[in-house]
């Protein structure tokens, strides 16, 4: 199903030849598989190359270190859980973490390039999406573009959360569903599109599971389904098991969770309740025009320029880029709903009509550069998918008006355009990375740590994190004690958390031969735990200041790896050297 062409066909033959000649004869060569395959694969690579730089490094780790946690103890065998590891969301992206764990062995890069390639994925699949509703043409530029969306770069291609897949799956439910609506008509589904309903069905209880506040997206795809029946005069389809069908389907691809929480007297929904920072827990009709408000301004932010945060509302008025991205994506809309395809206005209409009820963490408030779009960032392929309908249509437009002299200018503006909104959203998202990687050293300090601890370590070497390292909290869920544990294990360095190092050494010092280098434990603490030791446990410390980004306490942040150095090697916590400024 190739969907169908924006700009309407003319009645004779000789013109429509010439349409064809000046709008999408140039694109013919897409129509062979062969000439598609490569398409898709220039959409995959490009998306790849977009989101390669500063994978690892921004933006700082958070709670995806819980998530990796969890798929480590399943791909270990200790646990095959039913949810993920709060209890409200699927284990479906854990099992598949689990799973590149056995396969490819654990590797400190494998979460962010599984979700990396989930993120390259995505683009691949809203080209498969637009083909199906606008044509090859409109599914191209509507690829291209998210395919440099600094939102879907930075979060969902950086972040290995569950909800980082969620575009994926959800664009994928909706492509099986308009495959699935296609082949519908007075006689009901045939058979192939029956099992695509099904599938979609199924598919969208994966998408569930990603994120529960996905809810919004049900009454979206109902109304799409009965539009689509309706046009096609398919009411017989009520008749057949296919409708009912993909309901159940929706639910078995929801099933984990539900046992859980049938089974666990709905902890889930308790858990989700209390998640004040997103859950609206005091619902209004003032709370829902203020979130309307900020959810607008979000997803104006998102398709245009997401670290552009303005300090007043009406600032927002003053960037024709951001303006030009609303307009074009409001304008995509409504066309493509003129024209029968009504599934991206109605998954915005619902979106926009559901969620201020029960989220309020936007990223207008309180922001976090890009972290808080992540909970409606499912829109972002129907939306660039509906601007590049409305550059076609104003392309196709601006080409049966300009004079045949003229034709060719007319041809290359749209291409401009299209190429400007494709390749500018780099500019700020270099821009972002700059700032963002001066200003954060958290990723950096404890990449450049395991490394050291690999050229220092022998295959002996005890290696101990200090348990105390969770009071460094990082916010966003997650504390330097658990990131250095997970990162050693990725990186298959053996070690221990060790709640109190001082009575370890203690206990272990008599036991070492000062000779045997090998065998003397490295410890990875905080400045001030070490210092009380100084006098009674013989420490060097073999790295530089290791800064993080938050205070603990009023100190500032930073911690540094020790080794144990029995007499004679001077000691003290400090460098063989001696001491420098702040030690």
């Amino acid at each position: 199903m190739t969907g169908p062409a924006l700009a309407k066909a003319p009645r004779t033959a000789r013109p429509a030849r010439r349409e064809t000649r000046h709008g999408t004869g140039g694109l013919g060569w897409l129509r062979t598989p062969r000439g598609e395959a490569a398409l898709v694969f220039l959409l995959f690579a490009g998306a790849v190359a977009a989101r390669w730089p500063y994978l690892l490094r921004l933006p700082h780790f958070t709670d995806e270190i819980g998530e990796t946690r969890w798929a480590l103890r399943i791909a270990s065998g200790e646990v095959f859980p039913l949810v993920a590891q709060v209890p409200y969301a699927g284990p479906l992206w854990h099992y598949i973490e689990a799973a590149c764990l056995v396969v490819f062995g654990p590797h400190i890069i494998l979460p962010r390039l599984l979700v990396m390639t989930f993120g390259a994925l995505t683009v691949v699949v809203t080209y498969l999406l637009g083909r199906a509703l606008a044509g090859r043409g409109v599914a191209f530029l509507g690829a291209a573009l998210l395919a440099t969306s600094p939102q879907h770069i930075v979060v969902n291609s950086h972040v290995a959360w569950e909800n980082s897949t969620t575009p994926f799956f959800a664009t994928l439910c909706l492509w099986l569903l308009v495959l699935a609506l296609g082949g519908a008509g007075p006689r009901g589904f045939t058979a192939r599109a029956g099992w695509l309903l099904v599938a979609s069905g199924f598919v969208y209880g994966l998408v569930v599971q990603t994120h529960f506040g996905t809810l919004v997206l049900a009454p979206a795809i109902a109304a799409t389904a009965l539009v689509a029946l309706a046009r096609h005069r398919a009411w017989r389809a009520f008749r057949q098991p296919w409708p009912y069908a993909a309901a159940v389907a929706a639910l078995v691809g929801y099933a984990p969770v539900l046992l859980y929480n049938a089974a666990n007297g709905f902890e889930g929904y308790w858990r989700m309740q209390g998640r004040n920072y997103a859950y609206e827990q005091h619902p209004s009709v003032a709370s829902y025009l203020h979130n309307l408000q900020n959810l607008a301004f979000e997803v104006a932010r998102m398709v245009s320029n997401p670290f552009r945060i303005p300090a007043r509302r009406l600032d927002y008025l003053t960037s024709p880029y951001m303006l030009a991205a609303v307009l074009l994506c409001g304008l995509g809309l409504l066309l493509l709903a003129r024209r029968g395809r009504v599934l991206p206005l109605a998954v915005f209409a619902a979106t926009f009509a559901l969620m201020p009820r029960f989220n309020h963490a936007y990223g207008v408030e309180s922001d976090r550069y890009l972290v808080t779009g992540r909970y409606v960032a499912y829109l972002l392929p129907l939306a660039y998918l509906a601007s590049a309908a409305a550059i076609w249509w104003l392309g196709a437009l601006l080409v049966r008006r300009a004079p045949r002299r003229w034709r060719d200018v007319a041809v290359a503006v749209p291409l401009v355009l299209a190429g400007f909104l494709v390749l500018y959203p780099l500019q700020p998202l270099e821009r972002y990375y700059t700032h963002e990687a001066a200003l954060d050293p958290d990723n950096a300090t404890f990449l450049s740590t395991v490394q050291l601890v690999n050229q220092l370590r022998g295959p002996r070497t005890p290696v101990w994190i200090d348990g105390y390292l969770d009071k460094i909290d990082l916010q966003d869920g997650v504390d330097a004690r658990d990131v250095l544990d997970t990162l050693f294990t990725l990186d298959g360095i053996p070690h221990r958390v060790v709640d109190d190092p001082g009575a370890e050494l203690r206990r272990l010092g008599p036991t070492l031969d000062p000779h045997d280098t090998e065998a003397l434990p490295l410890v990875v603490m905080m400045r001030d735990r070490c210092f009380p030791l100084r006098g009674a446990v013989p420490l060097q410390r073999v790295s530089g200041h290791l800064l993080l980004r938050e205070l603990y306490w009023e100190l500032p942040s930073y911690y540094a790896v020790y080794r144990y150095a029995p007499p004679p090697a001077p000691a003290g916590c400090v460098a063989p050297t001696g001491p420098v400024p702040g030690d």
